[in-house]
């Protein structure tokens, strides 16, 4: 009997099963279809197998019987082309979809199965060339072929919503069977298509479901992308479940008290051995994700792990325990992380306790994630607009300057706070797009129009914290300053005491670069906090921004008119120029004058504007001497 090629791939199904049953399994549902997978093409297999015996037998056994065999191998070959096409469906629908959709085509392949049955199927052997063929081959051959073709269309219609390795290995299985039916029909003593299952199961093992694949190799739990799986899982079908996550750090004080993370990793992950219930996973972070369906496994486990890490000082100010009860009020597995890295921060200086989140806390972590989205959606359709406040100069009687001010406008056409969504972008690093593209905007608009021509010396642009840590700021806005091809002293860039205390290093370099290049730097918000006079002898800036507080303060105690005179004299012994922000009032502007502020920046003169309306502003101001 010509089984060689069906034996071996009947080993190779069998050490699939075995290897497959013998690790961790999620249980997810899409591992239960390639499961049902393996099953059916092994099913088809050992009914390949059967079916020869039976034609080779057949004089000795009734040939109603031998027919039913034949028939019933031919059959399982569209039970085979259905579960791939259902495989794909595995990716595109939700469990109770695809449920739906598996009963629906259970209905079509009895009909199937029934034609294939009812009508004659014949049978030819000659020495080594054995096979079936009539009326009940061809209608299996169409049937077939319909799903190899269904598979392969839904495949690549939906690509951008199937996994990129499941395709991958759904299309190469596709066409490893075409190619072995093509191969049989022309050299019919191979019997290859039953053996080409196998293959395009061994493809989708090693590609996609090999579940070695979902484990972290150094402390053999489940890895992240075997969280990103089992978790959407959970959300796709709307079900809630608890999430402890313990964070390790802290990597520098371990380090530096001869402490491991993976080993102490690997001594929670013995203690959990006792929480069958709980899942555990490894993160990207340094960190381990437990799950289970109810918090009381959970906070059992948070206790036991307490027990082991109380006497441990350096433990409890390098590892924090962050319980989540309630998941279903996320959308999904991104809005749940960044929950979770939002919760870690709220709660940095809380460590060795488990915190567990509440609804307050949701609700501002909501808040603050629409507006991140929001953010997000106004870069991406370039929603971000610069509104630009025009500076007066003292000395040469008329607006010479301006600071750019990043808005947001929302969809629905109204704005959004600078207030709200700028913290906000500081906390999630979103500022640095934003203060790019404002950056961007500013060069395209001194690029575009005449605004130097008409005496704008330089435009300011603010730049953030998080840009001034930044080791290649300089080089980034350079190379953007080339993209536009403008001078560099047509901008200054303001820093804040806040950027200098948190990044001294980068940021005097930067400058130093930046400066070097034509660039001009001012100092932002003094006298606003805890202001040092040691940031004006250290940075390198020609401007000092007197805070609006001061501004006002100047005005209302003696003391402040004091600091203010003898900052303006500071800076002009060091030849500095002072801008006096928040001028509301003539009187204000008649002082600021008296006391030889270089610069007024205020609502007297103008709020912020867009920028296609500074240029009008600038071309019809009335002279402002004149209205003093």
């Amino acid at each position: 009997m010509n089984i060689q090629f069906q034996i071996c791939g009947l080993c190779i199904l069998f050490l699939l099963i075995i290897f497959y049953k013998s690790h961790k399994n999620l249980e997810l549902y899409k591992e239960k279809v390639f499961y049902s997978v393996l099953c059916i093409i092994t099913g088809s297999l050992i009914l390949d197998i059967l079916s020869l015996v039976m034609i080779h037998y057949r004089h000795n056994l009734p040939a109603f019987f031998v027919n039913f065999i034949c028939k019933t191998y031919i059959v399982s070959l569209i039970f085979g082309a259905c579960a791939a096409f259902l495989y794909v469906w595995a990716d595109l629908s939700s469990e109770v979809t695809h449920r739906k959709i598996v009963s629906r085509s259970m209905l079509v392949l009895l009909t199937e199965s029934i034609v294939v049955y009812v009508i004659p199927i014949y049978i030819f052997e000659e020495g080594r060339i054995t096979y079936t063929y009539g009326p009940a081959t061809i209608a299996v051959y169409i049937f077939t072929v319909t799903y190899i073709l269904l598979t392969l269309g839904f495949t690549f219609h939906y690509r951008e919503k199937i996994n990129k390795r499941r395709m991958f290995a759904i299309v190469l299985w596709m066409f490893i069977w075409m190619g072995s039916a093509v191969i049989q029909f022309c050299h019919p003593e191979i019997l290859a298509v039953g053996f080409s299952g196998a293959i395009g199961t061994l493809v989708l093992f090693v590609v996609i479901e090999n579940p070695e694949a979902n484990l972290d190799r150094t402390l053999g739990c489940f890895n992240s992308y075997a969280l990103v799986e089992y978790i959407s899982q959970f959300y796709a079908e709307k079900k809630n479940f608890c999430v402890l996550e313990i964070s390790f750090e802290n990597q520098e004080l371990l380090e530096k008290n001869s402490m491991d993370a993976y080993e102490i990793m690997k001594s929670v992950l013995h203690i959990l051995k006792n929480y069958e219930s709980i899942l555990v996973f490894k993160n990207i972070s340094f960190s381990l994700v437990l799950i289970s369906r109810t918090p009381e496994n959970l906070r059992a486990a948070g206790r036991e792990i307490f027990t082991y890490f109380k006497d441990t000082d350096v433990l409890d100010k390098s590892v924090s325990f962050i319980m989540t009860e309630k998941t279903d009020v996320f959308s999904g597995m991104e809005e749940l992380d960044r929950f979770l890295v939002f919760a870690r921060k709220e709660y940095e200086d809380e460590k060795g306790i488990m915190i567990e989140t509440n609804e307050k806390m949701v609700e501002k972590f909501k808040e603050q994630y629409s507006i991140g989205r929001e953010i997000e959606n106004a870069l991406a359709e370039d929603r971000v607009e610069v509104f630009l406040q025009p500076i007066y100069s003292n000395h040469s009687k008329a607006f010479t300057s301006a600071e750019a001010l990043v808005r947001i406008r929302k969809e629905d056409g109204s704005m959004l706070s600078p207030g709200v969504f700028i913290p906000v972008a500081e906390e999630n690093g979103q500022i640095l797009e934003l203060g790019e593209r404002v950056f961007e905007k500013v060069c395209a608009f001194l690029r575009d129009t005449d605004a130097v021509k008409m005496g704008i010396h330089y435009i300011e642009v603010n730049l953030s914290v998080v840009q001034c840590e930044k080791e290649n700021l300089a080089e980034r806005l350079i190379s953007i300053i080339e993209k536009y091809q403008i001078r560099p002293e047509w901008i200054n860039l303001e820093i804040t005491e806040t950027a200098s205390i948190k990044a001294r290093k980068s940021l005097l370099y930067n400058m130093n670069r930046l400066i070097e290049y034509g660039f001009s730097f001012s100092l932002d918000d003094f006298g606003k906090g805890e202001s040092n006079l040691m940031y004006v002898v250290e940075m390198p800036v020609s401007i000092i921004k007197l805070d609006y507080d001061i501004s006002k303060a100047f005005f209302q105690n003696p003391k402040a008119q004091h600091v203010v005179r003898a900052v303006v004299g500071m800076a002009h012994d060091m030849k500095l120029n002072v801008v006096a922000e928040g001028i509301e009032q003539q009187e204000e502007i008649d002082a600021m004058e008296q006391e030889e502020i270089d610069y007024i920046q205020g609502y007297f003169y103008s709020r912020p504007i867009p920028m296609e309306d500074f240029l009008n502003f600038i071309r019809n101001a009335p002279s402002c001497e004149g209205k003093r």
